[in-house]
């Protein structure tokens, strides 16, 4: 039920508040994924020592940790001429690992980098085409929930929200009792289906973190576009 603070709002106000929000977002989606990809990439990494005696072997695993000092090298270079050669250097050891460990965690791991690289320099396109590579070579892996999320980012950034809104729901749908940031996505799927004017779908995704998630930061988010879309007559 509608609080009376919430009901007692203008739909003016509402509307305000849906711009700012989706402002917000816009502007910084990136800095969402990168979070997301931070966090996952971290537990990605307790689990590297497994991977590594399972399958992977010394090489491959002397590999994986030159490419994570060079990244982290680039990342932190605050010289822009530095840190462009720096780029340039890591894109052909990246390729390289990419070619010598297909399918092996170095390689998907140099893929994210590579794609995290083109999200840097907004290359929208080339990131996407990176995170989707990464995808169809690490369907049952830790890193598979992350392309995704990725390559729905960089969709978005391009204009392409179906294509965008087609892997949130993938996401969702593949991942969702095994990675983090599932509200996000269900969030984002709720604000690009209102974009598409398919409002119960809106709902419907909103509705979902409120149920599933009711201590999530992005509850209160969810509830008040649930307000918004009936107090606007779009959805009952």
């Amino acid at each position: 039920m509608d609080s009376p603070v919430h009901s007692s709002k203008s739909k003016s106000e509402q509307k305000t508040l849906y711009v700012t929000l989706s402002d917000f977002l816009r502007n910084n989606r990136v800095a969402v994924l990168i979070l997301f990809a931070v966090i996952v990439l971290g537990v990605i990494g307790v689990a590297v020592g497994t991977a590594i005696k399972d399958g992977q072997t010394k090489a491959a695993a002397a590999s994986l940790e030159k490419l994570d000092a060079d990244y982290a090298a680039y990342s932190s270079e605050q010289d822009a001429t530095k840190k462009a050669e720096l780029e340039k250097s890591f894109v052909v050891s990246a390729d390289k690992t990419v070619k010598q460990w297909n399918g092996k965690y170095a390689a998907q791991k140099a893929l994210a980098y590579k794609a995290k690289i083109d999200e840097s320099n907004k290359d929208w396109s080339s990131a996407e085409k990176e995170w989707l590579s990464l995808l169809s070579s690490s369907s049952g892996s830790y890193l598979a929930p992350v392309a995704l999320q990725g390559a729905a980012a960089a969709a978005e950034e391009q204009g392409a929200f179906d294509r965008s809104l087609a892997d949130y729901k993938k996401l969702v749908d593949k991942y969702a009792s095994t990675t983090i940031g599932i509200p996000h996505a269900y969030f984002s799927i709720g604000r690009l289906s209102e974009g598409t004017k398919d409002y119960a779908g809106a709902l419907a995704a909103y509705q979902k973190i409120v149920s599933t998630w009711p201590d999530s930061d992005w509850t209160k988010l969810a509830t008040d576009r649930i307000i918004f879309l009936k107090s606007s007559g779009l959805v009952k």
